[in-house]
């Protein structure tokens, strides 16, 4: 008799050494770098606006016994950025190099460390991606395009999440973690049903799964009133499931229970100049709902699309900034649908055989149910 285990690998999970969330950890900021050594010295990364927001939190950080060098992020996670930030921490001589401000400057600051040999600390000041707990930078070329994906040896040794600094950020970065996170559950269920691996190369876990699983069901019972909350600058207990699954949960999820579609449309929206506007978080939602498109699910596409209306973000080709009459349009589609197909994409784990007009079908179809749902 065959045996049904015979395709599948290994199976493997990987998470943040430690991660801590509540209103005000970024004061553990002293003590936390002081555990790679007493006299540790960090290379402290983070934007000029960064600075303003933590105020005299930097002050208070020295006069508790920090050692640190501030380094300010350019704005893009290019090679050229993070070979610049790395030379500031070789100059500085860095013991530990942390990262503070949103998923760009975070997947910067990972593979400065990583490239050094160094410890890395993350301190989200937004809640926009789930960035901060992975092993994976996101590297962009000059033009915002992606341009590889670097995976690390190990996720982040400390991911500090001071939920009081994050309440004060733009709504539409949390909206965004949400569109991040909505992925989440659907990729990984869709990766495991088609037999795929996750980018360990593993098979998914089980407690991958069901993270993922929990995130999707966090954003269903909690997504809504998380935005309405935070809109008021109530930091709820739903603002603050929401965030443990925009920056955790969908982290864990992402890299042990599998990726599937959704980001990789996402990567394929990037090739266009249309939607650089865009956050990830605000691409991937809308592309949550082409993959369901994509596998043959209109209901659930619907579903998606509902709650990216609800939450402000994209729910349309035009609310993503991809607008023209359709002959231009679907030319604009075949190129992001290349682009989705490229080798090492992970739409590959469908095990499925598709085209780019195949992807440009699916985004035109998807839309086509926007403007049934919403006019």
């Amino acid at each position: 008799m065959a045996d049904p285990l015979a395709n599948r690998s290994h199976t493997a999970i990987i998470m943040p050494m430690q991660y801590r969330q509540g209103p005000g950890t970024i004061r553990e900021l002293p003590h936390a770098v002081s555990g790679f050594g007493e006299a540790a010295e960090a290379l402290v990364i983070a934007t000029s606006g960064g600075w303003k927001r933590l105020g005299g939190i930097v002050e208070k950080w020295r006069a508790d016994g920090l050692r640190s060098k501030l380094a300010e992020f350019g704005g893009e996670c290019s090679e050229a950025e993070i070979e610049r930030l790395k030379r500031e921490a070789e100059i500085s001589r860095a013991d530990v190099v942390v990262g503070i401000g949103g998923g760009k400057l975070l997947d910067a600051a990972k593979s400065v460390a990583f490239r050094l040999c160094l410890p890395i600390v993350i301190v989200p000041t937004i809640a926009s991606s789930d960035a901060p707990c992975s092993a994976l930078s996101v590297i962009y070329d000059e033009e915002g395009r992606v341009a590889k994906f670097e995976t690390h040896p190990r996720n982040p040794d400390l991911v500090l999440v001071d939920t009081e600094l994050i309440l004060q950020a733009p709504l539409r970065y949390l909206a965004a973690g949400m569109g991040d996170a909505l992925a989440t559950a659907p990729e990984a269920l869709a990766n495991l049903r088609a037999g795929g691996r996750t980018i360990l190369g593993a098979s998914p876990t089980r407690l991958g799964t069901a993270v993922a699983e929990l995130c999707g069901r966090i954003l269903d019972e909690d997504g809504a009133q998380a935005y309405d909350d935070a809109a008021r600058g109530i930091r709820s207990e739903a603002f603050e499931r929401v965030v443990e699954a925009n920056t955790l949960l969908s982290g864990i999820g992402f890299e042990s229970g599998g990726l599937a579609a959704a980001h990789s449309l996402h990567d394929g929206l990037t090739e266009l100049p249309d939607c650089h506007h865009l956050l990830h978080g605000e691409k991937v939602g809308f592309c949550t709902a082409v993959q369901a498109t994509l596998l043959g699910n209109p209901f659930e596409a619907a579903k998606h699309l509902r709650f990216c209306r609800r939450i402000g973000l994209p729910a349309s080709l035009a609310e993503t900034g991809l607008i023209g009459d359709p002959s231009e349009l679907r030319v604009k589609l075949l190129v992001a649908g290349r682009r989705t197909l490229d080798p090492g994409e992970s739409i590959h784990e469908l095990g499925r055989a598709l085209t780019a007009s195949e992807i440009a079908d699916a985004f035109e179809e998807t839309d086509r149910i926007a403007k049934e749902l919403f006019g």
